[in-house]
């Protein structure tokens, strides 16, 4: 499948280090599991890093570990961050929020399970990384581009129905997942998440 640029915070200022040299670079967030940071330096794949930067000027200071993982043409190396403070995650989850949902009516949580999406006909069974009333992100590493509409089914619990839905794309990473939003949830289906949510918190 093709892929799309995320939507994502550029124009970060980030101190770099890797392999004991530490330089400042401008970063650009892919989602909360990626970032993209622009420099001349070519450290080797895998070569492992850390990050630190502000979301906004009245941000918590975040520090974040990675590897490299890609060198991006014109840009610079792509991090896959690999340590990242919960209390940091969200705080990028709040402000990376699906498109189109309020943020004050959604909570993430983790969700570790099996998911089928079915994209044109052709259905791919990977796995979910957290969930709220507002979508799911699923982890894949051949993701859809932004705007596909995708149909899902998925169990919360082991013990639980299927639930099937429609989502579109949100964002995607590269080898790494994509974003979906929920489109047109079915009252009782909205009613489970929210309750499993509610039990998880």
């Amino acid at each position: 499948m093709a892929q799309s640029e995320p939507p994502g915070l550029s124009g970060l200022a980030v101190e770099f280090t890797c392999g004991g040299q530490t330089t400042q670079e401008e970063g650009r967030l892919l989602g909360v599991a990626a970032m993209v940071v622009k420099t001349n330096r070519r450290d080797p794949l895998q070569a492992e890093v850390e990050l630190r930067f502000r979301l906004q000027h009245d941000s918590p200071l975040i520090t974040a570990r990675g590897v490299v993982t890609a060198h991006v043409e014109g840009e610079g190396e792509q991090i896959q961050f690999t340590d990242l403070p919960e209390e940091h995650r969200r705080h990028l989850l709040a402000l990376l929020c699906l498109p189109g949902v309020d943020r004050r009516a959604t909570r993430r949580v983790s969700l570790a399970t099996q998911i089928r999406t079915t994209v044109g006909g052709e259905t791919l069974v990977g796995y979910t990384r957290d969930i709220s009333t507002g979508g799911v992100f699923v982890e894949t590493e051949d993701p859809s581009v932004k705007g596909t509409e995708v149909k899902l089914r998925f169990k919360l619990t082991p013990e639980s129905h299927i639930q099937e839905v429609g989502a579109v794309v949100a964002y995607s990473i590269s080898r790494e997942g994509m974003g979906l939003r929920f489109v047109d949830l079915p009252a009782e289906i909205r009613e489970a998440i929210s309750a499993f949510v509610a039990e998880q918190q």
